[in-house]
């Protein structure tokens, strides 16, 4: 159609002329983008306003020995959780100035994000400490390295950076990105999702400490009820670390579940609600310091489902010298490190090699003659690629001995050829790379060895030489795994 210009005026359809002229059409397209025109542009205000405020809210920290690398292809993150008790509320202690890092999660998704692996390091294991820098309130100049210090306590002294450097010297994995949160960042966590479910045994679950008690059955905990399910140690197991990261590898998989079937971050105002809290609750490193980074990793997880979620605790022992310690159990540890390193999917045990891709020397410190001969022809017959026997010194503790994470795979492949379970010992000291090269590996045979594990026993899964790892599927039933109570929890002082 053809428009008349106002009189005076060089605007189409502009005065009260032009507008009586137009039709009904004309008047509702005009009227429909005008009001478009003001929604986009209040929209674009909005959203504007809601990524300053997001961007606001996140509290960035400076960690060094991270990679920074792109969200995108492999990631490895670090989680702490961190203890101060430095404004957190009543009733936690009196610990004013400490950060120990009471959760240690290193969290692995593949190149595609497809599969995860969420590792938990126990805070009571002791581990090789480098030198680190102090932090603020604990010292000044550097603190020097140690041949041996609980884990947890490497944020007390050094911060991030300190924490990062030791999983990263224990695990011979390069850190990509850091998250913290305390207790209030938890607490307001997991009432931003509407709370969590979590299954309790029908003897209940009683800790005087972290003020939990619960009847067996389902319950729906938020706030503190929550930060006390997966505080407990007391309650639980035998009053160790290894019971509370069972409860806390529960109440992921039911967090998990619960954002995958109900489609929390599908919407807008509940994922508002959970970005304003996110933000304010966690603290993040600089590569991950701006809403557009966070929001980058989340869609790159959009394809991540529970099922292919799995959840693993480092293996350890009881350390001989202290009953309240743990120390990491090799080669067992080295191989789940690799399985981190390579991207290897968990199938409900350690992976174990094909034996004739696993080159061993025998050497005999047992005083009994041609015990290594006799012991390298039945390895042949299992498959193994025999390349030396000889002798060693006396010793009586049986040990296969091997240089990194790149050879614990075939250590641990030999170890489960054994009637018993020999001592491990990685050769490579720290804080030299865990990586090193594959090559043989040795048998040391002592006055300990029973011989080689029965041929109709030999597969992982039944051997006795195999350990079991504690292990679970986000998927699995959220009442399955759990720790039993701990009858004994002891009365706070």
């Amino acid at each position: 159609m053809r428009w008349r210009r106002a009189a005076g005026s060089g605007r189409v359809g502009s005065g009260r002329g032009g507008w009586r002229q137009m039709s009904v059409l004309a008047k509702i397209g005009y009227a429909t983008a005008t009001v478009a025109t003001v929604l986009i542009v209040a929209a674009s205000l909005l959203a504007y306003g809601i990524y300053r405020h997001l961007n606001d809210n996140l509290q960035v920290t400076t960690v060094s020995g991270l990679t920074h690398r792109s969200v995108y292809g492999v990631q490895n993150i670090l989680v702490l959780g961190s203890q101060t008790r430095d404004g957190q509320g009543r009733g936690f202690g009196r610990d004013p100035g400490t950060n120990l890092s009471d959760n240690l999660i290193l969290v692995h998704l593949d190149a595609t994000h497809t599969h995860a692996t969420i590792l938990s390091i126990p805070r009571d294991t002791m581990v090789y400490e480098p030198a680190c820098k102090a932090r603020a309130g604990v010292g000044t100049g550097t603190w020097p390295a140690f041949p041996s210090a609980i884990i947890d306590g490497a944020m007390n002294l050094g911060g991030p950076s300190c924490a990062v450097h030791t999983v990263e010297d224990l695990t011979g994995i390069q850190i990509d990105h850091f998250v913290e949160f305390n207790f209030n960042s938890f607490r307001a966590m997991v009432d931003a999702i509407g709370g969590v479910e979590v299954c309790v045994p029908p003897s209940g679950y009683y800790d005087p400490w972290s003020h939990l008690r619960l009847k067996g059955g389902l319950h729906l905990l938020r706030y503190n009820q929550a930060l006390a399910y997966v505080r407990t140690r007391h309650g639980v197991g035998n009053g160790g670390d290894l019971g509370r990261i069972q409860l806390q590898q529960a109440f992921i998989s039911s967090v998990i579940q619960k954002v995958n079937n109900q489609g929390l971050l599908s919407n807008l105002s509940g994922l508002y609600k959970i970005a304003d809290l996110a933000t304010q609750a966690l603290t993040v490193d600089t590569g991950l310091g701006s809403v557009s980074k966070l929001l980058h990793l989340a869609q790159t997880v959009r394809y991540l489902r529970t099922k292919n979620v799995t959840l693993i605790t480092m293996p350890t022992v009881i350390d001989p010298t202290n009953a309240d310690r743990l120390l990491p159990v090799e080669p067992q540890d080295d191989v789940v490190f690799r399985m981190l390193q390579t991207s290897t999917r968990w199938h409900d045990h350690l992976p174990r090699l094909a034996p004739a891709s696993v080159q061993v020397q025998v050497l005999n410190g047992s005083g009994i003659p041609g015990l290594a001969a006799k012991t390298a022809r039945g390895l042949r017959k299992l498959g193994f690629d025999v390349v030396h026997v000889g002798d060693a010194q006396a010793t009586s503790t049986t040990t296969v001995t091997y240089s990194g994470t790149a050879q614990a795979d075939s250590a641990y492949t030999v170890m489960t050829a054994l009637a018993t379970l020999p001592a491990g010992q990685n050769l490579i000291a720290e804080p030299a790379p865990q990586t090193g090269t594959a090559g043989p590996v040795t048998l040391i045979i002592g006055s300990d060895f029973a011989g080689l594990a029965s041929p109709r026993v030999h597969h992982p899964a039944s051997s006795s030489a195999t350990p079991t790892v504690q292990s679970r599927n986000a998927a699995q039933n959220i009442c399955s795994g759990l720790p039993a109570a701990n009858p004994n929890p002891g009365t706070p002082p």
